[in-house]
């Protein structure tokens, strides 16, 4: 029984028969290809009414050829508005540049602007794009970490390796079923079922070593979605308590958090002066507290007392160490 290709794959064969001037027809392009004759005769059909090819049949001839000349196969049709969002994943590319991800990024990025060359009049390497990116600090995960997790994750593969937590002097060994990889705040995260502890977890490839692959298979959870699971965190670590935060923000600062929507859950009360307070309810304290801090003055912890009394702590260090 004849082999079927993938279409575009059996299309660009098709075309380069045309293109090479050797008058094909449906009898000797299904022998070529391992298909039918419908199946090349659809197929033809769509290169010609779809694709736009000048392709015609020559009776005389017996065979297919093209009326014009055509510089290449048209894989991809864009309209202006997808070139300039392609341009600007392009610059989006900036602050990867002198990271392990630079690279793979730049390839993917070009295996994608090279199937568009045919069918577009603006070159993708122009470098006046009125468009930028500037990003405060990059994550220093290197590429085989990515890689490591990656496969873990796309192949649900279990995965041991050694971590140090932010408040732990040395690495301890874990043992995972990594769920989910996420990038938030130009830093990577992947979200694990640690089987020691038997709770989710989650882990900073910049802070894991030494991984390797005990060989062992898992099934992922079909009901884990990740915004689900991340709707009670400010950032990405989630914890079992649950805090109903609010802060006080003066004048100068409100118009600066109102200019974005920095969590789903978010509510803002305007006060008097300008002032607005913010409310958010949370299963962790440790990012909202960063936050807070990189406000200053402008900032003022309403509640609850544990986020109060360490905001307080924090300043007086603060204050200590200058």
């Amino acid at each position: 029984m004849p082999s079927s290709r993938p279409p575009l794959a059996r299309m660009m064969r098709i075309h380069d028969e045309l293109q090479g001037n050797r008058l094909p027809n449906a009898t000797s392009l299904s022998k070529l290809l391992e298909t039918s004759t419908k199946t090349i005769n659809r197929d033809i059909g769509f290169m010609r009414d779809q694709l736009g090819l000048p392709v015609e049949w020559d009776a005389k001839s017996n065979g297919y050829w093209y009326t014009s000349y055509v510089d290449g196969f048209p894989t991809v049709q864009v309209s202006e508005g997808e070139l300039f969002a392609l341009l600007v994943a392009q610059k989006a590319l900036e602050p990867y540049k002198g990271t392990p991800f630079q690279e793979p990024l730049e390839s993917a990025l070009k295996k994608l602007s090279d199937g568009l060359k045919d069918k577009i009049f603006i070159s993708l390497d122009r470098l006046d794009t009125p468009v930028s990116f500037k990003s405060a600090g990059i994550s220093n995960a290197n590429l085989e970490t990515f890689q490591f997790v990656t496969r873990a994750v796309s192949q649900e593969q279990e995965l041991h390796f050694e971590y140090k937590k932010l408040s732990d002097s040395r690495y301890k060994k874990r043992h995972t079923q990594p769920i989910h990889l996420c990038c938030v705040e130009n830093q990577w995260y992947v979200v694990c079922e640690d089987l020691d502890r038997k709770a989710l977890r989650t882990f900073a490839l910049v802070r894991m070593r030494k991984l390797m692959f005990p060989g062992k298979r898992f099934k992922r959870p079909k009901d884990f979605d990740i915004q689900q699971h991340l709707k009670d965190a400010f950032g990405v670590f989630v914890g079992e308590t649950k805090y109903k935060v609010r802060v006080e923000f003066d004048s100068w600062a409100a118009q600066l958090i109102q200019e974005k929507n920095w969590h789903p859950a978010q509510k803002i009360k305007p006060r008097e002066d300008g002032r607005i307070e913010f409310q958010i309810e949370l299963a962790d304290l440790f990012e909202i507290e960063r936050w807070i801090l990189s406000w200053g003055s402008h900032a003022k912890v309403i509640g609850p007392a544990k986020l109060k009394n360490s905001i307080r702590k924090q300043a007086e260090a603060i204050l200590k160490n200058s």
